[in-house]
């Protein structure tokens, strides 16, 4: 039978992240995959612009995914406004399979001005459903109303215990090249307070647009087809990693490049 997930999350015209870098992921699991879109993303150098779908065509997509019989996994990516987070959590509340929701609350090529009152209903609302949220270190702070970014391995795994207690659900904490420089070192910490810290190291690249996006995506793949959630974990951060370094430019005027989660159909088609 074939497995199918969903992803939510936003459109992202220049396919570094959201639904683009989502729907590749998927593709190359051999999944059916479906989407509905949260906003469109206009993504340059050193800033995003988002403009979010309106509220009826965003609640109708929802309505429209009644006519397929399961979902196997599902993917949370950006929601925009309080009130997305309350259709998505409406439509989840029933689901009984795995749910990842990667908290998109802020980019690289600039930071989101976050209404408290969204933290809120992630908190409150849509991550006690979650099996496991994926926050970088920026976003884990603000759900975690911290003001300071960990700069070690323990105060990382303090950070993901603490939000994992008060979100209720496991966290993926992508903590990145922020706490040893020459590896990358992720934190995931399960509800019952079980840790495992995943540490590769570190390729220096340029070509990381949508690393987040691709490991969450891949991290939904791998719970589709029922693994735990550690060896999923494990696996989704190697596949993000090949990634990266297989990433592909935009162009030669441009210095970063996006994670190509393909390169591996590309090189044995």
């Amino acid at each position: 039978m074939v497995k199918k997930v969903l992803t939510i999350a936003g459109s992202d015209s220049l396919s570094g992240g959201g639904l683009q870098a989502d729907l590749a992921t998927f593709a190359t699991k051999g999944l059916a995959a479906f989407s509905v879109i949260s906003s469109i993303a206009i993504i340059q150098e050193n800033a995003v612009t988002i403009q979010p779908v309106d509220d009826q065509t965003f609640a109708t997509q929802f309505e429209s995914l009644e006519q397929v019989d399961h979902f196997d996994a599902i993917k949370v990516g950006l929601l925009c406004s309080v009130e997305q987070i309350e259709t998505t959590y409406h439509f989840l509340k029933g689901y009984l399979g795995p749910i990842v929701v990667d908290p998109v609350l802020s980019f690289k090529e600039g930071e989101l001005a976050v209404d408290p009152e969204i933290l809120t209903a992630y908190l409150d609302r849509l991550l006690p459903l979650a099996t496991v949220a994926t926050p970088n270190l920026n976003e884990a702070i603000a759900l975690a109303h911290q003001n300071y970014l960990p700069r070690t391995k323990s105060a990382a795994v303090a950070l993901a215990k603490q939000l994992s207690a008060r979100a209720r659900c496991a966290i993926y904490l992508k903590a990145g090249q922020q706490i040893l420089a020459d590896h990358q070192i992720d934190v995931l910490m399960d509800e019952d307070g079980h840790l495992s810290v995943i540490r590769h190291e570190t390729i220096h690249s340029d070509g990381n647009n949508g690393a987040g996006c691709t490991l969450a995506a891949a991290l939904t793949a791998r719970l589709a087809f029922g693994d735990e959630l550690y060896d999923a974990a494990q696996r989704a951060a190697e596949f993000t990693r090949q990634g990266i370094r297989h990433a592909y430019s935009l162009s030669d005027k441009r210095s970063d490049g996006n994670v190509w989660p393909n390169w591996y159909l590309a090189k044995n088609k």
